[in-house]
């Protein structure tokens, strides 16, 4: 019953379901982008692993510029308000990505509107990330996350049983279109928590002690000064920085994956079906190590993190050496049954770290660091992939988790917390 309890409160049911949907879209977007790009690359001669990097750019890219201080706007805003409006805009930019590349038969329109969709995610991820204490009391805080997370691994599940089929029959833009009607469904999933009175704005910026900056010069000044105080926090908070650092991790380990750790499964096809298998298994295993977290006695935030590093790592090198879609698919299960309790678990021990109002600003950090971790890994996976193969790479990914999660274990029982 600990487990379901956020499910009593409406707000949070309506949080929940706007994010199964839009994220089982995202699914059919990532699939049909990997194809698309994949059978460009066929038809002109080039390599896909290069594509596949500036995709990660694309994807990416806009954290490095708006991150360090698109925190600091959301924490003034209203977040339902912020999440609704950035998901109506989702919507319009991706429906456009395929009548941009059959218009221009060229991919650099498809990454101009992959990059804009993911500048609006720099304000809807800290949003969401900061939404939950709203919604839900301390006590049920890590089981809305894990159950967050385990909507996510249900959406993957389901968005990559469909959406590999489909991308693979009809191609990449119905897949991309359904992906933008489900940002809508999402929206007026969203949109039931102001029905509700749900504004979730910050009190400390809706109470009258905030001054208003007469002209945009000083708004701008002031955005950047809060966007420095929350930077500043992460930098002197430990309960905040540990689980930034865990989660920095994971995304290095996923920028290898999706250079070689793509190229390892596809080998040369443009078809992506058995890409989805693989993503489905990792989201089995990680459903069945959320569940398994949550059942056991509550542990420090430490040293679950360190033991999801590590065994994360060791599913990677698995997966490294693995030639049978039967072994990777054990070696995805494997991984996820690991790195979900990071994904969760981090989320809530930044939000119990962190006061409200300053929430969004350090997520905001955190997306900056991750998502440069990830571009930087994909610049350097990308010519490693060219030398080397995959495995190599790969391996090399799974061993710095396995290394990075011993040290948290050592360092937690060197200082005894």
């Amino acid at each position: 019953m600990k487990l379901v309890a956020p499910f009593g409160r409406a707000p949070f049911r309506g949080l929940f379901a706007g994010q199964v949907v839009s994220i089982a879209g995202d699914r059919f977007n990532y699939l049909a982008l990997i194809a698309l790009l994949s059978a460009h690359a066929a038809r002109s001669g080039m390599n896909s692993a290069g594509l596949l990097a500036l995709l990660a750019w694309a994807m990416l890219g806009p954290a490095l510029v708006c991150s360090p201080w698109a925190g600091a706007l959301v924490d003034r805003l209203p977040l339902v308000r912020v999440l609704v409006w950035t998901d109506l805009a989702r919507a319009g930019v991706v429906a456009l990505i395929p009548f941009a590349y059959h218009w221009s038969g060229s991919t650099a329109p498809v990454f101009a509107l992959v990059a804009l969709a993911f500048t609006l995610n720099c304000f809807f991820l800290p949003a969401r990330s900061a939404l939950p204490p709203h919604l839900v009391p301390p006590e049920a805080l890590q089981s809305a996350n894990a159950l967050l997370v385990l909507g996510g691994v249900l959406a993957t599940l389901v968005g990559t049983a469909l959406g590999g089929p489909l991308v693979d029959r009809f191609g990449p833009s119905p897949a991309l279109w359904l992906d933008a009607l489900t940002y809508l469904v999402s929206a007026l999933a969203l949109a039931t928590l102001l029905l509700q009175g749900v504004e979730a704005r910050a009190a400390a910026h809706a109470s009258a002690q905030v001054v208003r900056a007469p002209g945009f010069a000083q708004a701008l000044a002031r955005a950047f000064s809060e966007a420095a105080a929350g930077w500043g926090l992460l930098r002197s908070s430990v309960g905040a920085r540990v689980p930034v650092i865990a989660s920095v991790a994971t995304w290095i380990a996923g920028g290898v994956l999706h250079v070689a750790g793509t190229a390892h499964v596809m080998r040369g096809s443009a078809h992506v079906s058995g890409l989805g298998i693989l993503i489905a298994a990792l989201a089995v295993g990680a459903a069945v190590g959320s569940a398994f977290t949550l059942a056991r006695p509550r542990t420090s935030h430490v040293r679950t993190l360190a033991l999801g590093l590590g065994g994360a790592g060791f599913g990677l090198v698995g997966f490294a050496v693995a030639k049978e879609a039967w072994a990777m698919a054990l070696a995805a299960a494997w991984s996820g049954f690991f790195a979900a309790p990071v994904f969760f678990v981090s989320e809530t021990a930044i939000q119990e770290a962190v006061p409200e109002g300053a929430r969004a600003r350090v997520f905001s950090a955190r997306d900056f660091l991750a998502r440069g971790a990830f571009l930087v890994t994909t610049a350097v996976a990308a010519p490693l992939v060219s030398s080397f193969g995959t495995g190599p790479p790969i391996a090399f990914a799974g061993l710095f988790l396995v290394g990075l999660g011993l040290a948290s274990t050592l360092v937690r029982r060197a200082r005894g917390n």
